[in-house]
């Protein structure tokens, strides 16, 4: 969890391509409830080189050994600057089903 924190922290900002072309990133840290024993949520919000947006929402959570993470995707077509710049998805509904991974997690290693 520690090396997964230190590289989020790390990479702020990055570039890729890939068959499907190519996009700018950026990275944020977020808070995080109380899950498991050690958490970390980030998200990450992609540029395309087609116009649009690509963002994910990611939590990952350590109980014991075991580190489970949930990955939320979504993409948007293309927004004018004023609304990018407000843009901030949230876990909103995710939540529920994060915390339900998490204690499916803890109850199946404590067994």
């Amino acid at each position: 969890m520690q090396q997964l924190r230190e590289a989020v922290g790390a990479c702020s900002r990055f570039s890729f391509r890939n068959t499907i072309g190519k996009a700018s990133v950026t990275t944020e840290v977020l808070d995080v409830p109380a899950l498991g024993e050690n958490a970390l949520r980030y998200r990450t919000l992609s540029r395309l080189d087609n116009g649009g947006f690509a963002w994910t929402l990611v939590t990952a959570v350590r109980g014991g050994g075991v580190i489970a993470t949930m990955h939320v995707l979504d993409t948007t077509g293309p927004m004018p600057p004023e609304k990018l710049a407000k843009f901030k998805p949230d876990p909103g509904p995710d939540e529920a089903a994060i915390a339900t991974l998490i204690k499916n997690v803890t109850t199946t290693q404590s067994a």
